[in-house]
């Protein structure tokens, strides 16, 4: 390749162009020259980011100055253009000069902007050849060829911008005084030549008090002077007097040349003012005076100047004169050879011959080679024998690395040369700044220590020090200064093996020293001392690969006890530590870092090590006790470090309160669960409330280990002494939001009622995480609902909390991704809980957890191992702190101190999350060896699989077939259009889509696919989704495509877009030709199906009320739709939250069918309480050696159906109660209002929390004839259940025999006829037989059964509960109501409620009677026997003690009952439901009498007929009622008519004891009460002569009947 040399420039080319443009033609051609002559030499890459208009402006800027210079002066400008100013810009500051061409003119310029700190830019500097006219101007430019007068200098420069005005003028005078002494060298210089060869002319004739060789040397030297090496500056004359005691050096000024015209002085000096060496040299008979000046020179070298000076003799040989001349040697002094140089030569050769050796030999040359490579000014300024001696111990060195220090005065006092050997591994940069100091302390020297360093191939390095000084005739030690030197030159490495020797001895210490003694790099050498490195070295031996981390925190040595300076060196293994990942602990801890340096130890032994060495403030507040701190500060560190303590603010109290990093933990605990109990307070503002208050923290933690401590006893009177520490405390804080915040903790302590804290794990050490049981009610301002007992578990790795409603309770646990409000979460779950397990035993419970320290990037299984651990973690904080039971003792938990009674029941079940960890919970109940052992946690590898059995899907379908049937369709035989969320694989939706042959699916999806099939064949599409189900790992992509029908398919919900075929807009009710995946399901929610499963995660369905940030599902809301828009007939919750309540209420308001997520999939935790129930019972058994495991195991197995059957019955007899309450529609809204009014009186219900309409909004519905919806009837009947069940567990009720039996029937029949007398033993007997109890009436008698029975009659619950049952054993019921049950599908399921409508309506009535007339603290069993007679013989022989007419309206209305399909038996018993109550009143009457219950039973319904008091009761019944005061009354009225008629037949008969007519008893009496009874008549023909009747009629009436009552008895 060949590269051009031709120079060729666009851009000065573009300039020029513009100066031909712009510049006129007269100056056009000159300015173009000037401009190339200008720019010639410029280095193109100083044009880079220069544009041609400013570089047009600079050429002619200073042509317009050099065109009009005139020569008598240097033109010198500093200025800095701007475009309106000059026409042209720079970013420098702009210097030109023009000035007759001189010598080290560019050198110069260059070091008078030096001296100013100033930077050039750019230089160009530009001699140029012309000629001018007599009028100054230029005529023409030279170019070599043509011979010109004149040659002038350009200089233009920019340097850096200088803005003010002083700076600018500073510059332009030093730029001036520059080329003034450039000037004055340059002019005189050949006269200085001239004076120089004189003077020597003279010395050479002149007759001289020196030898002839030696005036022969100096001649030489002078002569070789001459001869351009040494550049002459400066000469002048001086006349030398002898005056009394003195001498004095007068100047002749007139002889001044150069540069000593500028310093022009007639003052004498005088000799004595000179040192003592200066004086003997002054006057000594030497010829010349060689030195240096104290000036640098300001022309062509910044050096110091060389002075020589040539004495003049008198005759007597005494100095008269001297001639003194300045300026620099030149380069070749400093180059060529010493035998080149006339007077080293010489001076070198009688050096040599002072060492006394022979030149033939090596010693000679070795010393003569020190000679002649020794600093050329030394060996001219050094006197021979002083030199001779300084080479002498130069040479005595040898090649032994020892330090030497040769110091020489300078003859005139002006400075001290120092030559310094070092040896030369030893040698750098360091160590010569350090010798500079030392030097200059040591001389005491004025400025900075000039140096000058020399390598060769010696051992050695060998630096020059000049010291310069006011004096130098002072006294100093060189041995001492050179002992220093010494001491300097020692290495760290050489320190430090000494300190190893001294700590470890000999043997130890080499050992250390090989591996250590190189390890450390220049970079730790310099900032550590060899001391330091010693306990560096102690913590990086402890290191090794499992404890890879070591640390020292300490107060370096010179940092006083108030400092708040502090260190932390960290110990590493292999890598080192990164800022940033130390940097927020450090900060955390209150530190802060003011410096950091990482040293990386490279160890003889291949190991890498590293420290890294931190400097902080620590903002503590307080001086730190370092000892103390050091301890608490490792231990916290190590900790963080190891993920075994948290990185945040509240680490700060470990210096600031002295605390521990365990102790610390306590107060993030509760500042974590202040958190997640809403404080609207961050974790950071918390820790930085306790940071700012440290002694109020120690004060907490004094407080909580005084209440929780088992060590400590006797603590009422200390608790009281730190309570009121902390108020006085608290009453400095003036802060409100941190008051607040302290108050809140003292909140949390007080309503905490046990800890862990104090429990130690098996190997004595700390546990890693910390459980606290607390008491939410005690703490103000909690969110709602309040859960009875909680426990809060804390670690660095896991926290979780666990929700109970009562002292039993029971719920599953869940793995949360919700970590900033997961007990938010586990709050709305266990509120659904709660209602969920009204149906069982235990009330509600829920847990949750979270996993804090997740591995980033780690696949699938790690995730769920990680997930198991923190699991495993929470089961045991729970257990910690929960009694055991052992051979039927209370035993309390180890270490614990309780504040609450005993509380052994804790049942945890499995959750999102946590569907495999039942046998892990069950294994750590084994490892406790807790009472339930595999009870603990339902659902594990020995126990009820739920998928298994699908007792949650089979559960939930309960509700479904309800719906179906009671819109007149059976499910299990007529084929239903579907969509579902879930696939097969799911246990909720695989179980649910296979429970029913019939089931059209249409639509489905799950979070990656979306299945459509248009016109599903039920046979053969059942048959493939059980294939899919059959195998957990197929998905609906595996689904056989063959048998999706025209227009369907299966697509990814990944997809941008969905194609939707003819088929599939038929059924979406739209035109669009696609959809997105997300829309699509958001339409396939709104398809006019008859049934939703829903068997998936997430909530799909809210209302228009609500928003979706309301609904906190944000994964789903582009496809969630409104309640409103469900086209669906009915909708089956298989899965939790599927639809928000407000979205149910709102769809069934529009006409749909659905109950709650908690009625309809109830199954699952039924099952799960029963299999607890049954373990409990069956683990007993086991223990008292009954069974073995394996039977145990066995029994389980077996019974699987029999569990599944009561769980199925649960669910049915949930479903059938909502609905009964829903048929009597309106008509109870008011009784159901004051059911609510009571829970919310007794602070059961938080009517917003459970969206339960206001009063205003209920009034309206009243209005508009709508009573309440299926999901707002579930929440009341969950609540009817919740609270009656806490009422119901008491021994009054739980320790009668006949509720008793309700116990043996909660169980298996194999169970039950095996172990019935065992299982009086259970420990939940009592909760189970209440539960039982509240679940048959609830079901029976709707939510507000005994809410009504205790308003209307002011009972207790004990006499409402044995009254229903009393009732419901007379009139057999229970068999009645199970026969209706029966006619499922084969009746209008409106008349099967209907009938048991009536039957409901019959016990509520029965009931309120027996609450008024009968014995309620008789023995239920024998009041039934005392009633029941009375009952079947009304059902036998009714048509012998009815009139015709009423038989007739018995006769109609059973055949009512029939026409509907209702067998005859049951048709005829539910028509006589209203005759056969009067059974009650009859048996008393009969009890009161010797008559026949045929004698009293037909006089008492003939009479009624008689009297029409059958027909007025049906008036009464039928009084409508606006408010509770009327529905008292209109009842009141009604009983009181059952009495008045009781009390007639009852007189009647005891007025006529022998008779047996009934009819002519009662002939005979109307006989005789004619009158009253005409009145009484008179009463009945008013009544049906109006059609509206007031309260005030019926008790005028009743009050007549009163007195026909009081009449018969007389």
């Amino acid at each position: 390749m060949t590269v051009s040399s031709q120079r060729y420039s666009v851009l000065l080319e573009n300039v020029f162009s513009l100066i031909d443009k712009k510049v006129d033609n007269q100056n056009r051609t000159l300015i173009t020259t000037f401009g190339r002559q200008l720019f010639k030499n410029i280095p193109l890459d100083d044009l880079e980011h220069r544009n041609d208009s400013d570089l047009y402006g600079a050429t002619l800027s200073l042509w317009n100055a050099f065109a009009d210079y005139d020569g008598k002066r240097p033109y010198v400008r500093v200025f800095n253009p701007e475009i309106d100013k000059h026409g042209w810009k720079s970013s420098h500051t702009i210097v030109e000069m023009i000035i007759r061409d001189l010598p080290f003119l560019v050198d110069s310029i260059r070091m008078a902007l030096n001296r100013l700190g100033i930077t050039a830019h750019m230089l160009i500097h530009s001699p140029m050849n012309i000629d001018r006219d007599d009028n100054n101007k230029i005529v023409k430019f030279g170019d070599g060829k043509i011979a010109t007068t004149t040659r002038e200098t350009v200089v233009f420069i920019e340097v850096d911008r200088q803005t003010s005005k002083t700076d600018i003028e500073t510059l332009t005078k030093e730029l001036f005084s520059t080329l003034d002494e450039v000037s004055l060298a340059v002019s005189d210089w050949q006269l200085m030549r001239d004076k120089l060869a004189e003077i020597t002319a003279k010395v050479k004739k002149a007759k001289l008090p020196i030898e002839k060789d030696r005036k022969d040397i100096v001649t030489r030297f002078l002569e070789w002077m001459n001869d351009h090496n040494f550049t002459l500056m400066g000469y002048r004359h001086y006349r030398v007097n002898a005056i009394e005691g003195d001498h004095q050096w007068l100047p002749d000024n007139d002889t001044s040349l150069g540069l000593m015209k500028n310093s022009v002085s007639d003052k004498p000096r005088l000799l004595s003012a000179l040192p003592a060496s200066a004086r003997q040299a002054a006057l000594s008979q030497q010829l010349l005076l060689l030195t240096k000046t104290n000036s640098r020179s300001r022309v062509h070298r910044p050096a110091y100047m060389d002075y020589v000076g040539i004495k003049e003799f008198n005759s007597k040989g005494q100095v008269i004169g001297e001639h003194r001349f300045l300026g620099l040697y030149s380069a070749n002094f400093y180059n060529s050879s010493t035998r080149d140089i006339p007077l080293l030569s010489d001076k070198i050769r009688r050096i040599c011959e002072l060492s006394e050796f022979d030149p033939q030999t090596h010693a000679f040359k070795a010393f003569n080679n020190i000679v002649e490579t020794y600093p050329r000014d030394e060996l001219l300024q050094t006197p021979e024998e002083d030199m001779a001696e300084i080479v002498r111990g130069i040479f005595q060195m040898q090649e032994r690395g020892i330090t030497r220090l040769f110091v020489r005065k300078d003859t005139f006092g002006r400075f001290f040369s120092c030559m310094v050997y070092v040896p030369r591994e030893r040698y750098n940069t360091q160590l010569r700044k350090e010798t500079q100091a030392l030097l200059k302390h040591s001389f005491g020297a004025t400025g900075e220590v000039e140096f000058t360093t020399f390598f060769s191939e010696s051992v050695y390095a060998r630096t020059h020090y000049i010291a310069r000084v006011e004096d130098n005739n002072a006294e100093f030690d060189v041995k001492e200064i050179e002992q220093n030197i010494i001491e300097l030159t020692k290495t760290w490495n050489d320190r430090l093996s000494s300190a190893l020797s001294s700590a470890y001895g000999e043997a130890t210490a080499k050992s250390l020293e090989r591996n250590y003694v190189n390890a450390f790099s220049r970079s730790y050498t310099e900032h550590n001392l060899p001391t330091a490195a010693l306990v560096d070295i102690e913590k990086l031996e402890q290191l090794s690969e499992d404890a890879n981390m070591g640390m020292l925190f300490y107060r370096p040595q010179e940092e006083q006890s108030d400092s708040q300076i502090v260190k932390l060196k960290l110990f590493h293994l292999h890598e080192p530590i990164h800022l940033s990942d130390v940097l927020p602990i450090l900060e955390n801890f209150g530190l802060r870092v003011i410096d950091e340096s990482p040293y990386k130890i490279n160890c003889a032994d291949g190991k890498v090590k590293w420290v890294m060495d931190f400097t902080m403030l620590h903002k503590s507040g307080n001086d730190l006790d370092m000892e103390k701190a050091q301890a608490l500060f490792q231990d916290a560190f190590a900790k963080v470090w190891y993920n075994q303590l948290e990185d945040d603010g509240f680490n700060r109290l470990v210096l600031s309160a002295e605390l521990t990093g365990r102790n610390v933990t306590i107060l993030r605990a509760f500042a974590k669960y202040m958190r997640q109990t809403g404080s609207s307070f961050s974790r950071d503002y918390i820790a930085n409330t306790l940071s700012n208050y440290p002694q109020i923290a120690d004060l907490l933690i004094s407080y909580f280990d005084e209440i929780f401590n088992p060590a400590r006893k006797s603590r009422k009177k200390r608790l009281e002494t730190l309570v009121n520490k902390i108020n006085e405390a608290l009453d400095k804080v003036s802060n409100l939001d941190d008051d607040r915040i302290i108050r809140r903790y003292l909140d949390m302590i007080d309503a905490t009622l046990r800890t862990n804290f104090y429990q130690k794990a098996e190997d004595g050490s700390e546990k890693p995480y910390i459980s606290f049981k607390l008491m939410p009610e005690n703490i103000p301002e909690m969110p709602l609902p309040l859960p009875k007992y909680e426990i809060f578990v804390y670690s660095p790795k896991v926290e979780g909390v666990h929700l109970r409603g009562g002292r039993v309770a029971r719920g599953g646990l869940r793995w949360s991704d919700r970590q900033e409000d997961f007990r938010t979460e586990i709050l709305g779950l266990v509120k659904a809980q709660k209602v969920k397990n009204t149906v069982i035993v235990p009330v509600g419970a829920k847990g949750g957890f979270v996993c804090k320290q997740l591995p980033s990037g780690a696949s699938r299984q790690e995730i769920f191992e990680e997930g198991k651990a923190c699991y495993r973690t929470f089961i045991r904080s729970l257990l910690d702190i929960t009694d055991n039971i052992v051979n039927g003792e209370i035993v309390p938990p180890k270490d614990v101190v309780r504040l609450d009674e005993d509380d052994p029941y804790l049942v945890v079940a499995a959750d999102k999350g946590t569907a495999t960890f039942s046998d892990i919970a069950n294994g750590i109940s084994e490892e406790y060896n807790f009472w339930l052992g595999d009870a603990f946690a339902s659902g594990g590898s020995v126990g009820y699989d739920h998928k298994k059995m699908g007792i949650t899907a089979r559960g939930a379908w309960e509700s479904v077939k309800r719906h179906f049937r009671e819109i007149g369709i059976d499910c299990q035989t007529t084929d239903f259009t579907c969509v579902g969320i879930g696939d097969m694989a799911g246990d909720v939706f695989g179980n649910g889509m296979l429970l029913s042959e019939h089931t059209r699916l249409i639509s489905a999806f799950n979070h990656l696919h979306i299945f459509f099939d248009p016109d599903p064949d039920a046979a053969k599409t059942y048959k493939e989704r059980k294939r899919l189900f059959e195998n957990p790992s197929l998905s609906w992509e595996d689904y056989d495509k063959s048998l999706i029908s025209k227009g369907g398919g299966i697509f990814s919900r990944s997809s941008k877009s969905i194609t939707l075929t003819p088929e599939m807009k038929t059924w979406l009710g739209t035109r669009q030709n696609t959809m997105t995946p997300n829309e699509l399901i958001h339409n396939i929610l709104k398809m006019p199906v008859d049934l939703i499963w829903n068997g998936g995660i997430g909530t799909y369905v809210k209302s228009k009320k609500e928003s979706h940030s309301d609904v906190g599902d944000r994964a789903n809301d582009s496809l969630r739709v409104n309640g409103q828009d469900i086209k669906a007939k009915i909708v089956g919750e298989g899965g939790n939250l599927g639809l928000t309540q407000l979205g149910r209420m709102e769809y069934a308001a529009n006409g749909g069918r659905v109950n709650t997520d908690f009625i309809d999939n109830v199954g699952g935790v039924d099952c799960s309480d029963n299999e607890v129930n049954i373990k409990i019972l069956l683990n007993q058994l086991v223990s008292n050696g009954d069974l073995t495991v394996k039977q145990r195991n066995n029994l389980l197995y077996d019974m699987t159906d029999d569990v599944a059957t009561i769980v199925l019955q649960d669910c049915y007899r949930q479903t059938q109660a909502i609905s009964i309450s829903e048929r009597t529609g309106v008509s109870s809204i008011k009784e159901q209002l004051r059911f609510i009014h009571g829970l919310e009186r007794d602070g059961a219900l938080n009517r917003e929390l459970e969206f339960i309409p206001t009063d205003d909004e209920i009034s309206d519905r009243a209005a508009s004839d709508r009573g309440l919806t299926r999901p707002e009837l579930s929440v009341l009947t969950a609540y009817g259940k919740m609270v009656l069940k806490d009422q119901l567990n008491i021994p009054a009720l739980t320790d009668n025999p006949y509720h008793g039996k309700l116990l043996i029937s909660a169980f298996p029949q194999e169970l039950r006829e095996r172990f019935a007398e065992q299982m009086q033993q259970h420990p939940l007997r009592a909760e189970i037989i209440a539960t039982k109890l509240t679940n048959n009436m609830v079901n029976d008698m709707g939510h507000n059964f005994v809410y009504r029975m205790q308003e209307e009659t002011g009972a207790d619950v004990v006499e409402i509960t044995n009254a229903y049952s009393v009732v419901k054993g007379v009139f057999g019921i229970g068999d009645l109501w199970d026969a209706i049950e029966d006619l499922d599908n084969k009746i209008d399921a409106d008349a099967q409620l209907s009938m048991l409508e009536s039957a409901r309506r019959l016990m509520r009535r029965g009931t309120r009677w027996f609450i008024r007339h009968g014995d309620t603290g008789a023995d239920i069993e024998q009041s039934i026997l005392k009633y029941q007679p009375a009952v079947d013989d009304l059902c036998n022989n009714l048509s012998n003690y009815l009139v015709k007419s009423e038989i007739k309206q018995l006769e109609d209305a059973t055949a009512k009952w029939i026409d509907k399909g209702v067998p005859q038996d049951i048709a005829s018993k539910v028509a006589a439901f209203s005759n056969v109550f009067s059974a009650l009143d009859l048996t008393q009457i009969v009890e009161q009498d010797s008559h026949n219950i045929d004698v009293a039973a037909r006089l008492y319904y003939q009479m009624g007929s008689k009297l029409e008091l059958h027909w007025f009761l049906e008036q009464i019944t039928n009084q409508p009622v606006g408010n509770h005061w009327q529905a008292l009354a209109r009842a009141s009225y009604r009983e009181e008519l059952d009495w008045q008629q009781r009390s007639i037949v009852s007189n009647l008969l005891c007025s006529n004891g022998d008779a047996t007519d009934a009819d002519a008893i009662l002939a005979n009496w109307m006989q005789n009460n004619e009158g009253l009874l005409k009145r009484w008549y008179h009463m009945m023909s008013e009544f049906k002569t109006s059609s509206n009747h007031d309260f005030a009629k019926f008790s005028v009436a009743l009050r007549e009947l009163m007195l026909l009552s009081m009449k018969s008895s007389q």
